[in-house]
């Protein structure tokens, strides 16, 4: 008998120094709802991307630490791979996904020199940018993305800084696909790298970022964005963005977005947003104005060339929080498109079926994260 509690004894030392030294996290977030919008038929939407992820560390010694992440979306609805999360203006087609669409990456990280990840990470000026947006760019009220935004870059190294005073700021690299050697025909001449850099600023009642950056294999087409917002009496907080982005063609002949087949090969985009995010009661109600205007468009047959194209979207929700890990939710958006074939380019997806200068979005369901 005492031998066997001298064992446990030892083993439970083992166990404890063994978690001292590393440890593992899994998180997730369960989303579901319906979304209701002009021309088409209710669907089971979902504002946040369902997620199941994997983040650890080990301590190295020194005060580094050894890191990892491993994050894989999926469809709550149907149980496939990918995810159901397409706000109004990505049209209807699903997400194939990848096994690990979320992160997939190692690294290295310290409290005095920043983080280092290397493999599959968030794009840095989407992940920057994304938290001016009231909507956080989910759901039926999310922000209009521009053709060169992507939430995910592969094949990258990534830096992210500490924080000095309330600055920080990140850059990474992205390796290019090469495609001047046998890539797809109408990309032979597309093969550049990525890039990204971003500069930050979160300390009290204001926030500010900026970022300008370049995915690989888009024919040197670029993103520049900043984002401004201030906090009131810690209920109410006010953001602007603006974000100006040269599209010169189609990456690997898909999505460069979330317009598919629609991409033009050269198109000019500018889009501004006004949010306002008001923590009242349990929950939090979030609106945004939005212009965007669309020009220089090439490589469309049925889109006339240097013509400039408005289109003006309005947002409101609300989230009731049930807890700290469960909330409901409810959005309505509208979005009034200069004429039709702004309607097609935005909202309707590859087919130009059913063409509409405007669209109304419903959208309602619960999240639950773990």
């Amino acid at each position: 008998m005492k031998r066997t509690l001298i064992s446990l004894a030892v083993l439970g030392c083992c166990t404890a120094a063994a978690h001292a030294q590393s440890n593992v996290t899994i998180y997730g977030v369960v989303d579901t709802g319906y979304v209701k919008e002009t021309g088409r038929d209710v669907r089971m939407g979902t504002n946040q991307d369902n997620k199941i992820g994997f983040r650890g560390q080990e301590d190295l010694g020194n005060g580094l630490k050894a890191t990892f992440e491993l994050e894989r979306r999926f469809d709550l609805n149907d149980g496939s791979l990918g995810n159901s999360s397409i706000p109004s203006n990505r049209g209807n087609a699903k997400s194939a996904g990848n096994d690990w669409d979320g992160a997939a990456n190692v690294g290295i990280a310290s409290n005095t020199w920043g983080r280092i990840r290397f493999g599959r990470v968030n794009e840095l000026s989407t992940e920057t940018i994304r938290r001016f947006d009231p909507f956080y760019q989910y759901g039926v009220g999310s922000q209009i993305m521009s053709l060169q935004r992507s939430a995910r870059v592969s094949n990258t190294a990534r830096y992210d800084s500490p924080k000095w005073s309330g600055f920080s700021f990140g850059a990474l690299y992205t390796l290019g696909q090469n495609t001047k050697e046998g890539g797809p025909a109408h990309n032979v001449d597309w093969d550049n790298d990525g890039y990204g850099i971003n500069l930050s600023y979160n300390n009290g009642p204001f926030i500010a970022t900026a970022n300008w950056s370049r995915l690989s294999d888009s024919n040197d087409s670029s993103t520049w964005n900043i984002g401004l917002g201030y906090k009131f009496a810690n209920q109410l907080r006010l953001t602007l963005t603006y974000e100006d982005t040269d599209h010169k063609g189609r990456r690997n002949g898909t999505a460069g977005s979330q317009y598919s087949s629609l991409a033009p090969t050269e198109a000019d985009q500018q889009n501004w947003l006004l949010g306002v995010e008001w923590d009242i009661g349990p929950g939090q109600l979030d609106a945004s104005v939005q212009y965007n205007r669309l020009k220089h468009v090439e490589g469309l047959s049925w889109w006339t060339k240097n013509e400039t194209k408005d289109t003006l979207k309005y947002a409101l929700g609300y989230t009731y929080n049930l807890s700290k890990r469960t909330s409901v939710y409810g959005q309505v958006a509208y979005t009034s498109f200069d004429d039709n074939d702004t309607g097609r380019f935005y909202y309707n997806g590859a087919t130009g079926a059913d063409r509409r200068d405007s669209v109304t979005a419903f959208q309602v369901g619960m999240t639950h994260k773990f």
